[in-house]
């Protein structure tokens, strides 16, 4: 029999049923309907047992007090994981939008000079997009160093500018650093190139990663110039050998290595002797196969040459070896300006365009230490 009784219909048949008046398939019906209501069970109980009615609402109060007490705690679990979301949304948004990290140098583009008062400019702009600087903070030491800090965040309307523009009054200043790079020292204004080149400095010319760093860092990158290196660390001279493998037009390769790149490498590796190369020449009668040497004294011995032209103060010409200006950034920028001014009065205008691949050029601005 379908059992498609009522609440109602039920509870009007359970008098008969508890007093055995109604018919077998009524009572069975009544039966199927109590198995499934627990209110009409309870009625039929009361009427049947008033002790197991009164024990039978108490289990129905527990049982509801049960299901009100694991509905509250699923909404609280439910609450409590909305609530750390959010937490930890607003936290990631407040990092990236409003805290952000320390400005590290790779991140910036600098422009940078000195007035005729005396005063440091700072043209700071964010390289990459989309971010923005803030918080910039310039702090002051007693013995004449100035550390200026700032901090990137993820453009917002809170932050919107991907730049800075800074002064510091140079009197009494012996050192500025900018995020923890150099960018003036002992009167000297120090470029992004003369930085990396200080920061590339080695003591052993065996360790041949850190000479990777070296190269790269005078302009040597491996995309531009294609070489493999040989090392002769057995005994001195110690010597570092670049062999060049691309074809040149002319023998300027030769000029670019013994006056600009050549007297670097010796500076920024501390116990190098010598710096050689080799190359070959394409010209219409063939192919010439070129090598040459540098050593640390020939570049000391034109390095003196270079100071004694040069407007530079006696401090620096009291320096004697090209190793001693890569002591500091500032020496190192001196060293960067005189071996490029240098260079451009052995290429006259017309050899540069002809004979010097662009590709072969130094890196760019960096020439003039900007």
């Amino acid at each position: 029999m379908k059992n498609d009784l009522t609440c109602a219909v039920v509870r009007d048949l359970l008098p008969s049923c508890v007093e055995n008046l109604a018919a077998a398939e009524t009572v069975q019906a009544v039966e199927r309907h109590l198995a499934a209501c627990s209110d009409c069970a309870a009625k039929h109980a009361a009427m049947v047992d008033p002790e197991l009615a009164a024990k039978l609402a108490e289990e129905r109060r527990e049982l509801d007090y049960l299901k009100r007490v694991k509905r509250r705690s699923r909404f609280r679990i439910l609450a409590a994981v909305v609530c750390t979301v959010l937490v930890i949304a607003g936290g990631f948004a407040a990092k990236i939008f409003l805290i952000g990290t320390p400005i590290q140098p790779q991140t910036y583009a600098l422009r940078h000079y000195v007035d005729e008062e005396n005063v440091l400019h700072l043209v700071i702009d964010c390289t990459a997009s989309g971010m923005a600087y803030y918080g910039w903070d310039i702090d002051r030491g007693e013995d004449g160093l100035v550390e200026i800090f700032g901090r990137t965040v993820t453009v917002s309307p809170v932050h919107k500018e991907g730049w800075g523009r800074l002064t510091v009054p140079l009197e009494g200043v012996r050192e500025v650093r900018l995020c923890g790079d150099v960018v003036y020292q002992d009167g000297v204004v120090v470029g992004n190139a003369a930085m990396q080149r200080y920061k590339a400095r080695t003591p052993y010319v065996g360790d041949a990663p850190a000479l990777g760093w070296v190269a790269e860092a005078v302009g040597l990158d491996g995309q531009n110039w294609s070489y493999t290196t040989k090392l002769q660390t057995g005994e001195r001279p110690y010597r570092w050998t670049l062999k060049f493998q691309d074809h040149w037009g002319d023998t300027s390769a030769g000029k670019w290595m013994r006056y600009y790149y050549g007297p670097q490498m010796l500076a920024l590796v501390d116990n190098l002797d010598e710096v050689g190369w080799t190359y070959t020449t394409a010209t219409s009668s063939g192919k010439t196969f070129c090598e040459g040497v540098l050593t640390l004294e020939e570049a000391d011995a034109h390095l003196a040459e270079l100071l004694e032209r040069s407007g530079l103060d006696g401090r620096w010409k009291e320096l004697k070896s090209v190793k001693d200006f890569a002591a500091t950034p500032a020496g190192m920028q001196v060293l960067y300006d005189l071996l490029w001014e240098d260079l451009e009065t052995i290429f006259n205008s017309r050899m540069w365009i002809e004979t010097v691949p662009s590709e072969s050029a130094p890196d760019g601005a960096d020439f003039l230490g900007t």
